[in-house]
């Protein structure tokens, strides 16, 4: 337990960094951030499909439960959060509402919440599943502390607020390693399937297209360049009990 609530904590400074980072650099000094979000797609594209799924079939019905934490992210972002999307908000006048700042907290507190779940549950089935899970969370951490403070900040709000809306994701991913602990070992594969879903969804619906709309063959290298540091992350791994 207290391994993965290690990784889980690192992972959540990395939000509370991400949002640190905005509030204190200039746009034009940020751009390997999309390098962050390309190899994050592409690392986390390959752990769910490569060891989350199969180690979530374990469980009956295990596809029902990556379909409700794919279609139940997707329905939360566009009904009750619809006004965030990753990278740097440009445009103030878009989010005139204050109250826009805290939608996006919410919306993106599902996905950090999500991302502890996965950490937990990837510990508690191997120690290299739970190492492989916490890079690829962490690959994209920065770029979310990064975009709720930039959303907080194009709301109107102070730079305390957008530093503090970073620290409450962290705090979130960190809620969802502890919850996942109090879940029965047997229970364990149905909260990696939903992980599953969720993460293919993040990385899929909402990394992909901010790399797509950025655009250029840098960024697409970088993307399929996730995919190899996660087949040279599980090699190394291997030893500790992956496969």
């Amino acid at each position: 337990m207290l391994t993965y609530l290690a990784f889980a904590a690192a992972a959540a400074a990395a939000d509370l960094a991400g949002a640190m980072l905005l509030t204190t650099a200039h746009r034009r000094g940020l751009a390997p951030l999309r390098y962050c979000v390309a190899a994050g797609a592409g690392f986390m594209l390959a752990a769910a499909f490569v060891r989350m799924l199969p180690e979530a079939t374990q469980v009956p019905h295990a596809f029902l439960f990556v379909l409700i934490g794919y279609f139940g992210v997707h329905l939360f972002e566009h009904t009750v959060a619809p006004h965030f999307h990753f990278g740097e908000e440009v445009h103030p006048e878009a989010l005139v509402d204050p109250a826009a700042g805290y939608l996006a907290l919410l919306g993106l507190g599902v996905h950090t919440l999500f991302d502890g779940v996965a950490i937990a549950a990837g510990f508690m089935v191997s120690p290299a599943l739970g190492a492989l899970l916490s890079i690829a969370v962490f690959l994209h951490k920065v770029p979310e502390g990064f975009t709720i403070a930039s959303v907080m900040l194009a709301g109107g709000h102070s730079h305390a607020m957008a530093i503090g809306a970073g620290a409450v994701l962290g705090v979130l991913t960190i809620a969802g390693a502890l919850a996942t602990s109090l879940v029965a070992e047997h229970h364990v594969g149905y909260a990696l399937a939903l992980s599953a879903g969720v993460t293919i969804y993040v990385a899929a619906s909402d990394l992909i297209p901010e790399v797509n709309r950025e655009g250029g063959p840098a960024l697409g290298f970088t993307v399929f360049a996730g995919l190899v540091l996660f087949a040279l992350a599980d090699w190394l791994l291997t030893p500790l009990g992956a496969h």
